[in-house]
């Protein structure tokens, strides 16, 4: 009985034992600690156990093979370290120092387009991608023999780079379309040789209308090498292949439409291109009318810069100055009232006066040494009714007026009076930019007469400003009223104070300029039948501040 009881002690005490280390076996094929379960032999961020159940090389850093961009690698594996996964003989360890993928072969060139991969990806352009980054025509360092290269269409003409290649074409430059507006496709000029990116290449006969009008390259470009851009001359309906340059005949002939000064109807006073228009800062005053001035020069000819005052013009030169009144000044599309057209062209170094005073019908001005009153009546920025009687001056008063010394010049092109801004351009700057004005300083260095109406100026330089246009051509040495003869003023804009004078003669000058000249010697002798109402208070408060 015993014998039994132990037999049966044993047999538990010997299952117990197996059965507890049974348990422990198991606990520890779960435990973290378990270092084959844990192992990473290779650095390639997969598990000994479940690379073997993958089926994969616990002990290659490199199966599986993973893609670009991968990262779930162990950097601390000398094991991964070592290797080189994108087989481009950089060690995976060199990779990371250099900031390239260690998946990514940095050597070759994935996509054909001439850069290694290790190049586009430091520049951040697609290893991928044949077309990127983008090339200029005539590039050449592509790999022909790349089929994602050849398959592609880098220019987007929808013609392939391979096939380009075969027709002899540049991959690089859009076939089809018109790149300079020219009217010819890129791909017929790069046929001909001829330039894909120069409107004016082919040259072209006079009558050719293939151009693509609503090309800015080509309207942009002057092909007939005139001076006017093609589009310009679409707009003037003259042909941009034949030079058409009409520069005006510096005579005196019958009529104003025989000088060649404005293109089309004369009436409407659209100067041609060679005609330049200029304003002033302060300008003449005359009788409320508007003023159109223009300088046109010969050929290949330019004025030159002699100081701030009036500028040094070429022999056939014409300076023109059209007079005119707007119907209704609120509305100026209402039309307006030309009187006459004045011009002075200079012949071998002397400067010849004419007048042409436009007719009834206003469609033509003729030369006339006539000096008429015309009526004229306009409606003002007010609304108000207006009427003047328009004197028209004769040869003796415009002598008067320009003459110096016995010499004929002009009056108002100095380069001071030039040197603002109206109607969007700066007229000296125009001539400098235009090739008109040669050895000019910079215009910032070129001093501005004052406008005579802007309260930005002090009192005295709006008031000397208008005193210089409207009397100094008068009143100065040599002039009309010479001041070289005795204490006589003198009011040209760069006289002293004390040398002109002003002070001793300020009492005359305040009632000189509120006399009418309907009841006695008024200032300015000529042009003025009706006072210039903010002029004379300009005037009288300067001479009150004196």
């Amino acid at each position: 009985m015993l014998r039994s009881v132990f037999n049966f002690i044993r047999f538990f005490s010997l299952l117990f034992l197996f059965t507890s280390l049974l348990i422990i076996s198991c606990k520890s094929d779960d435990s973290e600690d378990n270092p084959i379960v844990m192992l990473d032999s290779d650095g390639d961020g997969i598990l000994d156990e479940q690379e073997v159940t993958n089926g994969t090389n616990k002990n290659n850093a490199c199966d599986p093979q993973q893609n670009s961009g991968y990262t779930g690698f162990d950097s601390t594996s000398s094991v991964w370290l070592a290797s080189d996964c994108d087989q481009d003989g950089i060690t995976n360890e060199d990779e990371l120092s250099a900031s390239t993928d260690p998946y990514v072969d940095q050597i070759i060139d994935s996509d054909g387009d001439g850069i290694i991969n290790i190049d586009e990806i430091k520049a951040g352009t697609d290893i991928n991608d044949p077309c990127d980054p983008k090339q200029d025509a005539g590039y050449i360092g592509y790999n022909t023999s790349s089929s994602l290269w050849s398959n592609a269409d880098c220019d987007l003409d929808g013609i392939t780079n391979g096939d380009e290649l075969s027709a002899s074409t540049d991959p690089y430059v859009d076939q089809i379309t018109d790149t300079d507006g020219d009217g010819i496709v890129n791909i017929d000029e790069i046929t001909a040789g001829t330039d894909i990116n120069d409107p004016c290449d082919p040259k072209q006969d006079a009558g050719y209308i293939g151009y693509n009008t609503s090309s800015s390259l080509w309207s942009n470009a002057d092909c007939d090498l005139d001076g006017i851009f093609n589009g310009d001359e679409i707009g003037n309906s003259t042909d941009p292949y034949v030079d058409d340059t009409v520069y005006p005949i510096a005579e005196f002939l019958p009529k104003l439409s025989d000088l060649n000064l404005f293109k089309g109807e004369v009436a409407d006073l659209n100067f041609n291109s060679t005609v330049h228009e200029y304003n002033l800062a302060t300008p003449l005053y005359t009788d409320y009318s508007y003023k159109l001035r223009s300088v046109s020069l010969p050929k290949d000819a330019k004025m030159t810069y002699n100081g701030e005052g009036l500028l040094d013009f070429p022999d056939n030169t014409i300076i023109t100055k059209t007079f005119y009144y707007l119907n209704d000044e609120r509305d100026p599309s209402a039309g307006r009232k030309r009187i006459e057209t004045r011009l002075l062209i200079k012949k071998s170094g002397v400067w010849q006066l004419g007048n042409y005073l436009w007719n009834t019908e206003q469609d033509d001005a003729f030369l006339s040494l006539d000096g008429p009153t015309v009526v004229v009546n306009w409606i003002d920025t007010t609304g108000a009714n207006r009427s003047v009687n328009y004197q028209v001056p004769i040869m003796q008063n415009c002598i008067q007026c320009h003459d110096n010394n016995g010499v004929i010049n002009p009056i108002g092109p100095k380069a001071r009076n030039l040197n603002f801004v109206q109607n969007g351009f700066n007229s000296l700057q125009r001539f400098i930019d235009n090739g008109l004005l040669e050895g000019a300083p910079s215009i910032s260095e070129i001093e501005k007469l004052p406008v005579w109406s802007d309260l930005s100026f002090s009192l005295t330089e709006r008031a000397r400003a208008y005193m210089d246009v409207n009397c100094a051509h008068c009143h100065q040495p040599g002039g009309l009223h010479d001041a070289n003869i005795g204490s006589r003023p003198d009011f040209r804009y760069e006289t002293s104070f004390a040398d002109s004078n002003i002070d001793p003669f300020k009492i005359d000058i305040r009632n000189r300029v509120n006399t009418s000249p309907a009841f006695g010697p008024s200032m300015p002798l000529v042009g003025v039948t009706i006072l210039h109402t903010e002029g004379v208070q300009l005037i009288q408060d300067y001479i009150d501040s004196l």
